[in-house]
């Protein structure tokens, strides 16, 4: 080979080898991603930043019967501040709910009609500020706000009249340089809820500790598991828990230079009360067997 050659080679080897490393050394989490398909992490998009979602989840299995829904969340997100941002969301959710759910004390009637529909379930806006970043900080750490209102009850498939207000505290670690990412969220939803509207309105208080662990195994790939534990208190009162689960599975990320996808795998593995019928460890009046969630984000 002439000289001319070998330098033309040796100069390929270098800038191939220099791009490598510049994928493996950049962070490939960028502003906002979701890492998990339930647990949030603590950066925010940039002032003027806008990016857009859908997300799809699947819900499925409730002992007997049939029940499986699909819930669709459409979101536009906007950074407000480099620190805070606001999202708006538009709710639809299918259900094919067939001779399944739990059973009326009173009447011996199942709560949950048979149906099989699509429905507008209704709006949320979201708002989330950024304390500390855990790229420039030891640790950052997030607020986060969700009013919604709904008029389709996401179990039963009822119409009537819900209000939620949810609050959170994002918790985010990063460690090797970025590689590995660890969230922790702490969620409180409280709900106003008539299904039907001529029903009376009932209280209820959800808690979520969720938390994710994601590894950056290839360019532009993570990969971890998940954890969520929900509790169900009727009257907002944690002295009546209703109904409790554990759930816990694997999530995937891949990252591309305009886009974004996850997806995320959450069987429940215990709950309570159980009914004996139906299962030994789980809990179908308020969870489902299964849920798998989707999430694509496209950045602007």
């Amino acid at each position: 080979m002439s000289g001319k050659g070998m330098a033309q080679t040796r100069l390929v080897r270098m800038l191939t080898a220099s791009c490598a490393a510049c994928a493996l050394a950049s962070p490939q989490a960028r502003a906002d991603e979701n890492l998990w398909g339930y647990t949030y992490g603590s950066e925010t998009l940039p002032k003027g930043g806008w990016e857009f979602y859908q997300w799809a989840t699947w819900r499925t299995g409730k002992g007997e019967g049939t029940y499986d829904a699909v819930d669709l969340r459409t979101e536009f997100e906007y950074g407000i501040t480099d620190r805070f941002q606001a999202s708006a969301y538009l709710n639809t959710v299918y259900q094919n709910i067939n001779n399944t759910g739990p059973i009326d004390g009173d009447t011996g009637q199942r709560e949950f009609p048979n149906t099989n529909a699509f429905a507008f379930q209704g709006v949320s806006l979201e708002f989330k500020y950024a304390l500390t970043s855990p790229y420039k900080d030891p640790i950052g750490v997030a607020l986060y706000f969700e009013p919604s209102y709904s008029r389709v009850n996401k179990e039963s498939g009822q119409s009537g009249t819900e209000y939620e207000l949810e609050p959170k505290i994002i918790v985010q670690k990063n460690f090797l340089e970025d590689q590995l990412i660890a969230a922790v969220n702490l969620t409180a939803e409280f709900e106003w809820e008539r299904f039907p509207d001529n029903a009376p309105t009932e209280r209820e208080l959800k808690l979520e500790l969720s938390s994710g662990l994601s590894y950056r195994f290839a360019p532009n790939w993570f990969a971890g598991p998940e954890v969520r534990l929900q509790g169900v208190y009727g009257n907002m009162n944690l002295g009546d828990r209703e109904a409790w689960a554990l759930f816990a599975g694997p999530a995937i990320h891949y990252a591309a230079q305009k886009w974004w996808a996850t997806l995320s795998i959450m069987p429940q593995i215990m709950g309570g009360p159980r009914d004996p019928a139906l299962s030994s460890r789980l809990n179908f009046s308020e969870f489902e067997r299964t849920e798998v969630r989707l999430k694509v984000g496209i950045n602007f």
